[in-house]
Formats: structure tokens, C-alpha cells, sequence
């Protein structure tokens, strides 16, 4: 006898798989556990009272496929040998690296996008992106609402289909769109005959899912970060806080004689933030962004317009001070510091465009 107990739901989270329990009649089982083509475990296990246990399973994939913003799902294969008989269970699984507080995850996701922070706020040149989980034969309108001043100052709301009108998903799978806020713009005066508006904030929907965003014009100056979130989607929280920088170098002194030297020397540069007052759901981020795998800034000339996360440069969040308080007399704050993955210290150059014409005057030098 030679039976692998593990009940499979139709979705099923990496948080959720923890350990398998094999029942046999032999001493030992020998047990490979193997997702995407590499083996993550394998080894001889002995068993105890008729069975053996495989433990720890969920968190095997999350290291396996951490980071990769490309990756959500895992098929897993599961299989025992115990002398001539074998037995084997494949299964998938979602990436989650948080516990939830819910029984059947599959009604959750029909209801939400994969974010912790339905309402988010962002700076007008921002992207909105949001990824959800669809099933197959499921609707997959997107639909936009903005809402926004017109040029009389009075209230308005202008609605369209963005994608997926009338269309069904095929298989089961995550699909993400995003939605550029200067379009939404061109598409408001356009079909207003209007020639200025002050954009108020953005919902989007599909299906029973929603998320707003609220355009808030004093992030324009705010640090944005990118990373991957609980489910490894990629959000962005854009956070208005003091930096101070930190210059430090590593370095050892050689004396021969009466003459010393510097030698084995390391410089580097941290930069220690302290956020200002963060609403519920952007303290909800940032607790992921402090423990992600993976956390992106745009740094460079012209990476402001760049959202390509797999071209952003990467930094490490080394400490952080992350103190949450569930009262209304206390303002949340989050201090932590971070350092670029390259290690060489980076500096910002000076520009000065359009200062001088072709008739340039000495005297301005």
C-alpha cells in the first residue's frame, strides 16, 4: 500500500501547502518533490506508525519562484517509490506568501484584484496596473470610471470599456492591464468637447473586482518604489518622505615605515527614509515592500518614463522600523533604510538645459 494524502482545491495558495502525509506498509518511502522541470526535494523518509510526512512544501515554491514578477502559478509533481510500487500527485499552486483569513480563496479572488490596497493614491503622470485572477468561461470586461471637474468646476464622471468587451477567458489564468492617466485625459476631452479638466480619481472594475485611485498632486515630489507584492504582482507605492544619505567607507591602513597607505578599500552609500503620515491601505504596502523579495526605484536620465520593471534598478531594504497602530489619534509612519543592489556610490549630475543660446556671452561663464 502506497497512498500520497493531499487534497487539491480548484486554486490553492503556497501559504496553504505545508506538509503532505504519505501512508505505506513499507519502512521507508523515497520521496522527489519537483515544479517547472528542477526538483526542490528529494530524499528518504521512514516511516512512523504507517506513514511518513513531507513538510514545509508551500514555502520550497515560494523560494523557487520569488522575485520573478513573471511567475505566479506552480505545477507540482509529488512522487513516492516504496519498493515496487510507486505513487505520484501533481497539483498547482499560487504564489502567496502571506496566510489568509479566509476559507475558500476562490470566492475572494472572484471579488478582488490581487492587492492588499483596493484604494491607492498616485501622481497624475502614474500607470495604473492591476492584475486579477480569471477563470474560464468568466467575463472579462474592463471597464474605467473617472471622475473628474470640468472646466465650470462642477462634478462629472465619464465611463468607458477599456478591453475585453463582450469576451470570455479561456482558461484559468492572471491577466493584467494597465491604464495610462493622460489617456484617460484625451479621452475625457475628446468626448466632452471640453479643453481642460482636473482629474479627481480613477476606478476600475471587472466583474465584481474594483480598485479606485485617487490622483493627489502632492506625490509629485514623492520617491516612488516598485516591488512585488504577497501574490509576486508588481505594485508601485510612490511615498513622500525625508532621506538622508549616508556615506560610509570600509578601508584598512598599511604602514611600512614611517609611511601609511590606504588599502582594501570599500565605499558605499545608504540612504535612510522616514515616510510622512500613511493612509490604511498604503500601510498595507509598504509592510509588503519592506519584506519583498524584489524592490525596483527609476533611476537614471529619463527613467521617469520607463515602467518596465525588469529594466528599473534594484535596491535592498537593510533595516526598517515598521510600527503599525490600529487608532485614529496616532499617525502612521514607517522609518527604513535602503542601499542600490551595485554597490558603487551613485550621484545625481548637475543639468542646466536651456540656459544658453547660440549666442552665447562670456559674460554669463
Amino acid at each position: 500500500m502506497l497512498t500520497i494524502s493531499l487534497y487539491t482545491p480548484d486554486i490553492m495558495l503556497t501559504s496553504e501547502l505545508d506538509s503532505v502525509r504519505i501512508y505505506t506498509s513499507a519502512d521507508y518511502v523515497d520521496v522527489a518533490f519537483a515544479t517547472g522541470g528542477s526538483v526542490l526535494l528529494s530524499g528518504r523518509y521512514y516511516a512512523l506508525n504507517g506513514s511518513v510526512v513531507v513538510s514545509n512544501l508551500g514555502e520550497l515554491v515560494e523560494q523557487y519562484i520569488a522575485g520573478d514578477s513573471d511567475t505566479n502559478f506552480a505545477d507540482c509533481t509529488i512522487t513516492a517509490k516504496a519498493g515496487s510500487e510507486s505513487a505520484n500527485k501533481s497539483f498547482r499552486v499560487m504564489y502567496c506568501d502571506r496566510a489568509v483569513d479566509v476559507y475558500n480563496i476562490s470566492d475572494w479572488l472572484k471579488q478582488n484584484f490581487l492587492t492588499l490596497a483596493p484604494f491607492k493614491r498616485l501622481r497624475l503622470s502614474d500607470t495604473i496596473r492591476v492584475s486579477w485572477y480569471t477563470t474560464a468561461s468568466e467575463g472579462i470586461s474592463f471597464m474605467v470610471y473617472a471622475t473628474f471637474l470640468n472646466p465650470d468646476g462642477n462634478r462629472d464622471v465619464y465611463q468607458y470599456c477599456h478591453s475585453g468587451n463582450g469576451l470570455l477567458a479561456h482558461i484559468n489564468d492572471i491577466l493584467t492591464e494597465y491604464v495610462y492617466l493622460r489617456d484617460i485625459i484625451a479621452k475625457i476631452k475628446s468626448a466632452k468637447k471640453i479643453y481642460s479638466l482636473t482629474l479627481l480619481s480613477v476606478t476600475v472594475r471587472c466583474k465584481d473586482r474594483s480598485a479606485t485611485f485617487f490622483i493627489d498632486n502632492s506625490l509629485d515630489s514623492a520617491r516612488k518604489f516598485y516591488f512585488v507584492n504577497c501574490f509576486n504582482i508588481i505594485e508601485q507605492l510612490p511615498v513622500l518622505c525625508t532621506t538622508t544619505e549616508k556615506t560610509k567607507s570600509d578601508r584598512s591602513v598599511a604602514s611600512l615605515g614611517r609611511a601609511v597607505q590606504f588599502y582594501d578599500v570599500a565605499n558605499s552609500k545608504e540612504y535612510e527614509c522616514e515616510t510622512a503620515p500613511l493612509s490604511t491601505d498604503e500601510c498595507a504596502l509598504v509592510e509588503q515592500m519592506l519584506t519583498s523579495p524584489k524592490v525596483k526605484i527609476q533611476w537614471g536620465e529619463d527613467s521617469e518614463t520607463d515602467e518596465d520593471f525588469d529594466a528599473m534598478t534594484e535596491i535592498l531594504i537593510t533595516d526598517f522600523t515598521c510600527e503599525i497602530a490600529d487608532k485614529d489619534t496616532e499617525l502612521n509612519k514607517v522609518k527604513f533604510t535602503w542601499q542600490f543592489a551595485d554597490t558603487i556610490p551613485k550621484v545625481a549630475l548637475t543639468k542646466t538645459p536651456g540656459i544658453f543660446n547660440d549666442k552665447f556671452n562670456p559674460v554669463f561663464s
